[in-house]
């Protein structure tokens, strides 16, 4: 169960003047994510940054609680309620793109576009989750409750080895702030996040999603296959796509200046 107070309890930065944005982060990450684009772009919208519940700065779960991708999609409609935020667009990062898929096919009145960057939409993780599949049965359910020392060592010993990939084509900022959002997020939200997603599968819902929808990803990302957004690209009736070479999973970071410019004129 989660608390029905949570989502008015979710850590947020507002930013900018004109229509209200919605900007969802991914797994293990943060609203931190989103600076260059809010700064670029304040101009043109009303950027709402949340972090979901787990991660960043916004609550933890208890103990007991579970928390799926569907109830941070609950959560999230509820912030938005709070909040008066009607977002002209969500922009949703990996597994934030997923989100933006459900509350566009749930709620297609929520919002008008997407914009959906390294997204996961069947389920299919790539290197480092290859062994996605363990989150879809039993022995995946046994591990998954007896990780949290594992998470924890994860956290404080592995995070420099884990993220170290990224220092590779990031620069050194980028690269820590990756690695703090990791260290910050919660093991409850974390393992229960991976086992949702991976038992997600947004394709039958994508010809029914009508809005307008921008698709960026990199051609090189090996965290969510590049083949996930051109699914997306390819079954949802009014989306584009723009396919970066030589970018990883993080194209906002990657190449800012293509990216931003992309969302600018998508927004507009």
């Amino acid at each position: 169960m989660i608390a029905n107070h949570s989502a008015l309890n979710l850590h947020y930065n507002r930013h900018g003047n004109g229509p209200d944005v919605l900007l969802v982060h991914g797994w293990a990450s943060s609203g931190q994510m989103w600076s260059r684009l809010v700064r670029d772009l304040g101009h043109i919208a009303n950027f709402w940054a949340v972090d979901l519940y787990g991660f960043g700065l916004s609550p933890r779960p208890n103990e007991n609680e579970s928390i799926y991708v569907q109830h941070h999609a609950e959560m999230l409609l509820d912030f938005c309620t709070h909040y008066h935020v009607r977002p002209k667009a969500i922009i949703g990062h990996s597994m934030g793109g997923m989100l933006a898929l459900k509350l566009a096919a749930e709620q297609p009145d929520f919002t008008e576009k997407l914009v959906l960057m390294s997204p996961v939409v069947t389920g299919r993780f790539g290197h480092p989750f290859e062994i996605s599949w363990l989150f879809n049965n039993d022995i995946g359910s046994y591990t998954l409750s007896k990780s949290k020392p594992l998470w924890m060592l994860a956290q404080t010993v592995i995070s420099p080895i884990f993220t170290r990939p990224s220092h590779w084509y990031l620069d050194q900022a980028t690269a820590a702030r990756i690695q703090q959002d990791f260290q910050r997020a919660s093991w409850q939200a974390s393992t229960h996040a991976l086992r949702s997603i991976a038992r997600e599968n947004m394709h039958p819902h994508l010809p029914a999603i009508q809005h307008p929808t921008l698709v960026i990803i990199g051609s090189s990302d090996t965290t969510v296959p590049p083949k996930e957004g051109r699914h997306a690209a390819t079954h949802l009736p009014n989306a584009q796509l723009l396919e970066l070479p030589r970018t990883h999973h993080q194209p906002l970071d990657e190449q800012p200046e293509r990216v931003v410019k992309a969302v600018g004129d998508f927004l507009q």
